[in-house]
């Protein structure tokens, strides 16, 4: 009889359109309110600066109140939100930050709201069409980082956009902002728990 452990080694982690959905339908209002309220924005990031969980999470929880998170982290650069799911999945998360051992405690207000307005539609798109998801993780699946790139580039049309690629069973967009010396990136990836 085959244990749990080889059962899964047979199976490979498969990402699907409703992880993304499901992902997205919760970030959506988080976005939106970080590119149309300024105040909440600028708090934000200071909290993201200074590392403090209980602000991030209140702050989170005032836009989202009905979200169901298994964790919440910053580095002080940047800030993940942990998905959780049932085995094999377990966690899958989402985040923007700077690339660690570039800076500490920083994480610019302005560049975080466009960002945000940038990836805007990409995360409505994923909430809204199944289809769209679904295409979306099936590049990702296949390492088919021509066909991710093109579908997200349909939604994501920021010039700042400077590269797209596919990590842990993911997506990470690189911007760079001609306004900052440091890259931002926003990841959507597999959690890996042990």
């Amino acid at each position: 009889m085959k244990s749990k452990a080889a059962t899964r080694a047979e199976k490979p982690f498969r990402l699907t359109g409703a992880i993304l959905s499901h992902v997205a339908a919760t970030m959506v209002p988080f976005l939106r309110k970080i590119v149309l309220n300024y105040s909440y924005a600028l708090k934000w990031s200071k909290a993201v600066r200074g590392a403090d969980l209980d602000v991030l999470s209140a702050l989170f929880k005032s836009v989202v109140p009905s979200a169901k998170l298994n964790g919440f982290s910053t580095n002080a650069i940047g800030y993940f939100f942990d998905f959780e799911f049932p085995e094999p999945i377990l966690l899958y998360s989402v985040g923007t930050t700077i690339p660690p051992g570039t800076t500490q405690f920083t994480f610019s207000t302005p560049i975080h709201r466009a960002i945000a307005r940038a990836i805007l539609p990409f995360y409505k798109m994923l909430r809204s069409s199944s289809t769209y998801a679904a295409a979306v993780a099936a590049a990702v699946n296949n390492n088919n980082r021509t066909r991710l790139a093109a579908l997200i580039r349909q939604k994501v049309t920021a010039y700042a956009l400077k590269s797209i690629t596919i990590d842990f069973s993911g997506i990470a967009l690189s911007f760079k902002y001609k306004s900052s010396k440091y890259t931002y990136r926003h990841l959507l990836f597999r959690e890996i728990v042990g």
